[in-house]
């Protein structure tokens, strides 16, 4: 069976099964650490880093806007990545009109940020690649490369233009993730509901896509259920675990968001990654971490953010009371006896995770 039949394979299985369900989350939640009056919204997808004593987030926006902190509570606008859309980019989508998921990260000297731009409501999307020595804007070695693009995925079927993929797979080239295991080996990890969330070995040299590079499902859900998305994965290891953390459900639909955040943890970085209650990622499973807070809903797309030994979940969330509008959220992490991660004030130790049951979602 090829990767692709194989894929296949799991899509149709994921539609017909059924999804067994968990208690619900029921915790205090550590609190947003952001300053509400701070210059935080429109935040979407953030990734945040420390560089040369000040933090840094950065966020989907149409050219890629990116904002600075010196205490991680009061932050402001600092600029865009990029003063226009990438002319690759444009040539390869010419209707992209954003920069989507920057990641960013620290890698070998220089500084990496990998993002992407796709057509609305279709899986033609390409991920791309910019590197910078530099994140102050300020400093005279301050300056984005733009490398091109690492990943792209075009309509599988010419009639079909949410299935994409080629020979090796189906996939969308979006949310990639940067990755580095215990070993040294770098990966990507990116995706979405159609084909899920997906992991591929780069070239630590280069960058690129080893040659022959297989891609591994890490997480998938079952299409028939009433909110089937799942996109926005990262990976951490702790605790001599790999955990992927994912989001789950459509990000935004006003009083009816129910984006979450999700978690698994396997032994190996290639999976397979395990819930709380045993139930695999690749099979709908995914112990809940953050659906909401108050007035705040959509709590989602998160990254993983360390520092002093004390590690935090930075992700958006929708204010409810203020239109909806996407805000940043920062709050701190607990690890419990049973080594999984929690974002409550009372850690549970016990085998209860989220709902995964479709009716509940």
């Amino acid at each position: 069976m090829t990767n692709t039949e194989r894929a296949v394979a799991i899509i149709l299985a994921c539609s017909v099964s059924l999804a067994c369900s968990e208690e619900a989350l029921d915790c205090r939640l550590n609190e947003n650490i952001v300053n509400a009056g701070s210059d935080i919204s429109p935040i979407h997808d953030p990734s945040m880093i420390k560089a040369d004593g000040s933090y840094y987030i950065y966020s989907s926006s149409q050219l890629g806007s990116f904002y600075t902190s010196s205490n991680m509570r009061d932050w402001s606008m600092a600029g865009t990545i990029f003063d226009e859309i990438p002319s690759w980019l444009r040539e390869q989508i010419p209707g992209a009109d954003h920069i989507g998921s920057p990641d960013i990260s620290y890698y070998d000297g220089q500084y990496l940020l990998f993002y992407q731009s796709h057509e609305s409501e279709t899986c033609n999307a390409a991920t791309g690649l910019a590197i910078n020595a530099a994140l102050d804007p300020e400093s005279p070695h301050y300056s984005w490369t733009d490398r091109g693009q690492v990943l792209r995925s075009t309509p599988y079927l010419s009639s079909i233009d949410v299935i994409c993929g080629d020979d090796e797979a189906i996939f969308n080239a979006i949310d990639a993730h940067f990755f580095q295991d215990i070993d040294g080996r770098v990966w990507l990890v990116f995706g979405s509901t159609i084909g899920g969330i997906k992991l591929i070995e780069l070239d630590p040299s280069s960058l690129t896509l080893l040659p022959k590079s297989d891609y591994i499902t890490l997480a998938q859900r079952f299409l028939l259920q009433k909110d089937p998305v799942i996109e926005g994965a990262h990976i951490v290891h702790r605790n001599g675990y790999y955990y992927l953390f994912l989001s789950f459900n459509h990000c935004c639909k006003g009083e009816d968001t129910a984006y979450q955040v999700r978690v698994g943890r396997a032994k190996k970085v290639t999976g397979p990654y395990y819930d709380k209650s045993g139930w695999p990622l690749e099979w709908g499973g995914g112990t809940l971490v953050i659906a909401r807070d108050g007035s705040l809903i959509g709590t989602g797309h998160s990254a993983f953010f360390s520092e002093e030994d004390t590690d935090w979940l930075v992700h958006h969330a929708k204010d409810s009371e203020n239109d909806f509008l996407p805000i940043l959220n920062i709050r701190k992490i607990e690890w419990g006896e049973d080594l999984w991660p929690s974002v409550c004030r009372e850690v549970s130790f016990g085998n209860a995770g989220g709902e995964r049951d479709a009716a509940t979602e």
